[in-house]
């Protein structure tokens, strides 16, 4: 399993030198450029800054990062590190994964979002006629967690990233405990961010590749993935799960009498979205094609209770009254 460390960003010169690398490169977006790239001190690295944006996560940006590798004489004995949010975590994963088959990998993730979520567990991916559907997974030498780095954050990538931790929140009830005492978003605090690390940690420690429990992970994510497709990207990765968490939310209420309204109660509470942007037809056409239906059936994440969900596949009349519901 990855080495998660929770800190600050002067502890990173201390996990690089455990590695000893012949040449360390970190990558980051313009906008984590600003903030944080130049107050990285204690080693020497070079740079590769690309455009901010989920329109920029694709072949042609990494192919880009592949040649400024090869020209930096990048070897397999390398150090690329992702400073950033979800994106540039999943690049820089994918990049390392893939780049002579394999090279040293160390996340640093600057946003809710990358710290819960998309930074734990060794997925990479970039985007390719869908969100994530050319991937690997492949784990980090360490993910350092510096919860400074959220002090920057606009409070809209705030929001964006406590969709993800009310996920955790259904999955686990010492979270979803750890919820139901915060009084908003600005309360946000180091033991929340460290229970939902350590839920999906004990989740991907039991199956990385993601052929059984893993996929309980993806709790929401078949709804959000065909939304945020069919808004070209435009809506925020954690506003589109919040959505698919009421959609989730509802399918447990047919099928398994779960109350929804413990879900609504909590992203209600962080100023998340409730209702869908699209007609249900339209993201139920989406939702056909999404990568986690294996065998050409829709499957999803469904809530039982707090605490406890089950995967399986629905069928498409049930989530329509799941969608219509959600309206």
């Amino acid at each position: 399993m990855e080495k998660v460390k929770f800190g600050t960003l002067s502890d990173l010169s201390n996990l690089i030198s455990e590695l000893s690398p012949y040449k360390t490169v970190v990558l980051a977006n313009t906008t984590v450029e600003k903030l944080w790239l130049d107050r990285l001190d204690g080693f020497e690295a070079e740079r590769i800054v690309i455009p901010d944006g989920e329109e920029h996560k694709n072949i042609e940006t990494v192919k880009g990062i592949w040649a400024k590798l090869q020209e930096l004489g990048f070897t397999r004995k390398s150090l690329l590190i992702g400073l950033g949010g979800g994106v540039i975590t999943d690049i820089a994963g994918f990049v390392a994964s893939t780049y002579m088959r394999g090279t040293m990998l160390g996340l640093v993730p600057t946003t809710l979002l990358a710290q819960v979520d998309a930074a734990i567990g060794g997925k990479t991916g970039i985007n390719f006629n869908g969100k994530n559907m050319v991937g690997t997974f492949y784990l980090p030498d360490f993910v350092l967690i510096a919860h400074e780095t959220l002090s920057t954050l606009p409070r809209v990538e705030l929001l964006n990233g406590m969709a993800e931790v009310v996920k955790y929140g259904i999955l686990d009830r010492k979270v979803y405990s750890l919820l139901k005492k915060l009084g908003s978003v600005e309360d946000l605090d180091r033991e929340l961010v460290k229970a939902c690390v350590e839920v999906k940690l004990r989740v991907v420690e039991e199956d990385l590749r993601e052929g059984g429990k893993r996929r309980i992970l993806n709790l929401g994510h078949t709804t959000a993935h065909a939304i945020e497709k069919l808004s070209n990207y435009t809506i925020k990765h954690g506003f589109a799960v919040a959505v698919g968490l009421m959609v989730a939310a509802k399918l447990g209420e047919i099928l398994y009498n779960f109350d929804p309204g413990k879900v609504e109660e909590l992203l209600r509470k962080f100023e998340l979205p409730t209702g869908l942007p699209f007609e249900p037809e339209k993201i139920l056409g989406e939702m056909r094609l999404d990568k986690k239906a294996w065998y050409g059936r829709l499957t999803f994440v469904v809530p039982i209770e707090v605490g406890e969900v089950t995967i399986e596949e629905v069928e498409e009349d049930v989530v329509r009254r799941a969608l219509e519901a959600v309206g």
